[in-house]
């Protein structure tokens, strides 16, 4: 796949047709007058809405070059809408990755006088529209069990996915591009969540609108394997070991020990799928002891990882491990713009009762 600036240079010189030319020289430096952050939003808006996407996506990174600061969650979340649809994968994940640190990390306005600026409201729909896009962008990606987390992580902002929701009813200021493809995030919604028939309905009204998708096969192929006569049910979640405690013992770079452990509390849900699986491993039913040794960039982003058991035979499940945590794992960026290096121990469990067996 080509990075994504000679993707964009390849279509600055190429056949992508722009009505408007002072665009392009602005975005490339060049003499005309630099629009302010929100004009180059509004002009990507205005071409994506057209299915201009290599021209949205020059002017959403023309108002990210702008932004004072990180960008806003929602410009990296429009910028990563346009770079699924045009079949960008890669980029688009990096640029889902980055709104949903940026939802995360937006602080809450604690002064009196300005308190009523605050919206938690609108920072909870935010992390959660860049979740399901994620999870769209891994589904898309063949990576079903990190979007099947990313789900999880969405539904943790908004329960009832009702900003999806939202944005199947007309005239919605919930703006998801290409529109139709809130069906498809629907679909993978319902089907995280069981609700097989619901999600042969999404995916099939997606199929329906957008026939001519370039993601129109995954769609099917989602409705054919919920449809196969044969298909067994679902594995009811909860069944396994989960996370029992986690405890970082090295840290090393800009992030600490607490902010990491932190991390690992209010996400040690991306294990649960690799962990369904690892009751053989618990003998008896006793916890098990395990250990993550990770490098983390100044962005939050897990780079390397390796997932350490002192169990023979676990080589497939240090592999989904390892995984889960480079898919899943998300640091707060660092405010001293360093890379950081960790080894985190974990404690591997029955919750309520750690002795029992299933």
């Amino acid at each position: 796949m080509r990075p994504l600036f000679a993707w964009l240079c390849a279509a600055l010189l190429g056949t992508q047709a722009v009505a408007a030319p002072d665009l392009w020289r602005a975005a490339a430096g060049g003499p005309a007058a630099r629009p302010p952050v929100d004009a180059w939003t509004r002009i990507g808006d205005a071409r994506a809405a057209q299915a201009r996407y290599p021209a949205a996506a020059a002017a959403y990174l023309a108002a990210v070059a702008d932004a004072a600061g990180a960008p806003p969650a929602a410009l990296s979340t429009r910028l990563a809408d346009v770079l699924m649809a045009e079949g960008e994968l890669a980029s688009a994940e990096a640029a889902y990755r980055d709104a949903i640190a940026a939802a995360l990390s937006a602080p809450a306005i604690t002064d009196r006088e300005a308190a009523h600026l605050d919206d938690p409201h609108g920072r909870a729909q935010e992390t959660a529209l860049a979740c399901f896009g994620l999870a769209a962008a891994l589904d898309r990606s063949g990576q079903p069990g990190a979007a099947r987390q990313m789900v999880r992580e969405a539904l943790a902002a908004d329960p009832t996915a009702a900003a999806l929701e939202v944005a199947t009813l007309p005239g919605s200021d919930v703006r998801i591009v290409p529109e139709n493809d809130v069906f498809y995030r629907l679909g993978l919604v319902r089907l995280a969540t069981g609700r097989r028939t619901d999600a042969v309905a999404a995916f099939r009204e997606y199929l329906e609108r957008s026939p001519g998708s370039r993601w129109a096969d995954a769609a099917q192929a989602h409705v054919a394997e919920l449809e196969s006569p044969g298909r067994a049910p679902a594995r009811p979640a909860g069944n396994g070991p989960r996370l029992l405690a986690a405890a970082t013992v090295l840290s090393t770079g800009g992030a600490p020990a607490p902010l990491i452990d932190a991390a690992w509390r209010r996400q040690a849900s991306i294990l649960d799928d690799c962990l369904d699986d690892a009751a053989a491993l618990l003998h008896g039913g006793a916890p098990l002891r395990m250990a993550i040794e990770m490098e983390v960039d100044a962005r939050g982003r897990v780079t390397s990882v390796e997932a350490k058991l002192p169990v023979p035979n676990a080589a497939a499940l240090a592999r989904c491990l390892e995984d889960a945590v480079r898919d899943g794992l998300r640091l707060p960026s660092s405010p001293r713009a360093r890379a950081t290096r960790a080894r985190t121990e974990l404690l591997i469990g029955y919750t309520g009762n750690p002795g029992r067996v299933p």
